[in-house]
């Protein structure tokens, strides 16, 4: 396996969640995809919704950091761990987390009236394929994660590096992915 934080270990950590999803949203009958466990909690649909409303909220801006960075470095190879403050705001988002995040309003998941479960799929997996994507290409052009710079899509006043924010995306959707597979079991134990 590859370093934590190196480019490798990014794409795999991409590729690992684009798979996940894929066998999970396809072992799911729609019925319970779109249905939430409990008032006021997210159904599998929502989960999914969400992470790709956040996705696509980062990946612009990511993307245009990548093509125009000139932080570069030889060490393509090399881990790039994010600031210790960083750390441990990632290791907030780890499931199975303890700490319930209040989500932004520009965050929340669409209707769930607008679902159709294959859509949603292939919605997410077209992204995670877009991140390893623009992963390989800031591998190709030598970015250094670690120095290059990135606003806060929500607060840009907080800049991130691009490790950081790939850090962020990475853990935040394992936790929503972790959240989606506790949804069905409740869904289950109910019946």
């Amino acid at each position: 396996m590859a370093e934590k934080f190196s480019y490798s270990w990014y794409i795999q950590q991409f590729k690992k969640a684009k798979d996940q999803a894929e066998e999970f949203i396809l072992s799911v009958d729609e019925a319970r995809f779109v249905q939430p466990p409990a008032e006021g909690r997210w159904s599998i649909a929502e989960c999914y919704s969400h992470l790709i409303n956040y996705g696509n909220l980062y990946y612009p801006e990511l993307a245009s950091i990548t093509a125009g960075s000139e932080a570069t470095t030889q060490e393509i190879t090399a881990p790039f761990p994010p600031r210790w403050i960083f750390k441990k705001i990632i290791s907030w988002f780890e499931p199975p987390y303890k700490i319930k995040l209040k989500t932004v309003p520009s965050m929340q998941p669409d209707p769930v009236s607008g679902y159709n479960r294959m859509e949603l799929l292939d919605e997410y997996v077209n992204l995670q394929e877009q991140f390893i994507a623009l992963l390989e290409k800031g591998e190709h052009r030598h970015v250094d994660l670690a120095k290059a710079r990135i606003a806060h899509p929500i607060v840009p006043m907080i800049k991130m590096t691009l490790t950081e924010c790939y850090g962020l995306a990475e853990a935040h959707q394992r936790r929503h992915h972790w959240q989606a597979q506790q949804t069905l079991k409740a869904l289950k134990n109910r019946h």
